[in-house]
């Protein structure tokens, strides 16, 4: 049942056939024969046991499983994780294609990619290994016949500098010139028994991509920034100007896991222009979208409470025909229209708090209602004397024709 068993270094890869059971459990023992430990419950038909210590004889069995329960155990296959001199290269325990022309391929095989474990006759002519990412491969070794070749191709399948000859048997051998972006490696050779093959280097970092949706929202003396995070960001640049288009400079950075950033170094009344960036291992992105914002002083006015003085009705008519009336003290409503005038002149907050006196109920303090400038139509005043000779916000004057007032 068990058709696959490498090794490598603290680890084990095992595959085994299918029968179609719910799952399957792996179990291990040091001894042949057992017993065995149960170490997995799988739905798959793989598995990696990273687990073991190198240097010591391990015995699998594989079990399936449904409701009617646990099988007898597969025939056991044992192995010794090693370190050898073919770990950590690119091609360790990969599946390579074979076939008599490059990415046409006829056949595949993992044997000469296992950790030195078993050989193979390569009669195909040549095999070969596509990344899914770029590489860049310094070091290569060969164990197996001698004039055999390897060739280097990038993502366009163009070949990628000259033919590499091995001279060495074996042993790694460092390439002359090392070999930059490459998507596949080729082994050549006309027929021969090949041990192992591998290639050593490392990936080539993919372009940081650049953050998205960078939002701006000015306050009193800050602006504060919000944006999309980037995958394998370590950190972000915050960069800032007083020009649409740049230039910008570096005012703030956060790390990776951050998507927002405040930058209190900013004067009222002044548009900034924003951009952020992605810094990764391979480097920093290109800049998101420029965003702008304009700081300024807190967004609602609260006219003082007077302790005397005249009253008036203050009526505002809205844009969605809503009708709102406040009885106020005339300083209330001449903080009002100073507000209002200074925003039709673009100065100012863009919102007005007007505290409904008398007209508070329930169990509250103090209500007010906050009026936005732009969805204000008309607004009137009524003022009068509300007789008191106190504050506003209290009663509005008598009609001698209303008998309720009597």
């Amino acid at each position: 049942m068990i058709t696959w068993i490498q090794a490598g270094d603290k680890s084990v890869d095992l595959d085994w056939k299918a029968t179609g059971a719910e799952s399957y459990n792996v179990r291990r023992s040091t001894s042949p024969g057992g017993p065995y430990a149960l170490i997995a419950n799988v739905k798959g038909t793989s598995y990696a046991d990273e687990s073991v210590a190198n240097g010591k004889t391990y015995y699998y069995v594989v079990t399936s499983v449904n409701a009617a329960g646990e099988s007898i155990p597969s025939l056991e296959r044992s192995i010794k994780p090693e370190a050898t001199i073919y770990t950590g290269g690119l091609l360790d325990r990969k599946v390579l294609k074979l076939g008599k022309t490059f990415d046409s391929s006829t056949g595949t095989s993992r044997l000469m990619t296992d950790n030195d474990i078993y050989s193979m006759q390569l009669v195909s002519g040549m095999a070969w290994y596509s990344f899914e990412t770029p590489v860049n491969i310094e070091s290569v070794i060969v164990y197996g016949p001698t004039g055999s070749t390897m060739e280097f191709y990038d993502a366009n399948k163009n070949r990628i500098g000259d033919t590499f000859v091995p001279t060495l048997n074996n042993k790694i051998e460092n390439l002359p010139i090392p070999a930059k972006n490459v998507t596949s490696v080729v082994l050549k050779h006309t027929e021969g028994n090949f041990r192992e093959w591998n290639v050593f280097g490392k990936a080539v970092e993919p372009p940081v991509a650049a953050p998205l949706n960078l939002t701006a929202a000015g306050g009193d003396k800050k602006v504060t920034l919000t944006w999309n995070g980037v995958n394998n960001a370590t950190s972000y640049n915050v960069k800032r100007s007083t020009t649409a288009g740049g230039p910008y400079v570096t005012v703030g950075s956060v790390t990776g896991a951050t998507y927002t950033y405040t930058d209190t170094n900013v004067v009222n009344g002044t548009t900034y222009y924003y951009v952020v960036t992605a810094v990764a291992p391979a480097g920093e992105s290109a800049p998101s979208n420029e965003a702008s914002a304009t700081p300024k002083a807190g967004d609602v006015v609260i006219p003082p409470e007077e302790e005397s003085g005249n009253s008036a009705i203050l009526v505002i008519t809205l844009n969605n025909g809503t009708e709102k009336e406040y009885d106020l003290s005339m300083n209330e409503v001449n903080a009002f229209i100073a507000w209002y005038e200074g925003r039709a002149a673009g100065k100012g907050p863009v919102m007005f708090a007007i505290d409904k006196h008398e007209n508070n109920k329930g169990p509250f303090k103090n209500r007010k209602d906050y009026i936005l400038y732009d969805k204000i139509i008309t607004f009137e005043v009524n003022a009068y004397d509300n007789g008191k000779g106190g504050n506003g916000g209290t009663t509005p004057p008598v009609n001698p024709e209303d008998p309720s007032n009597y």
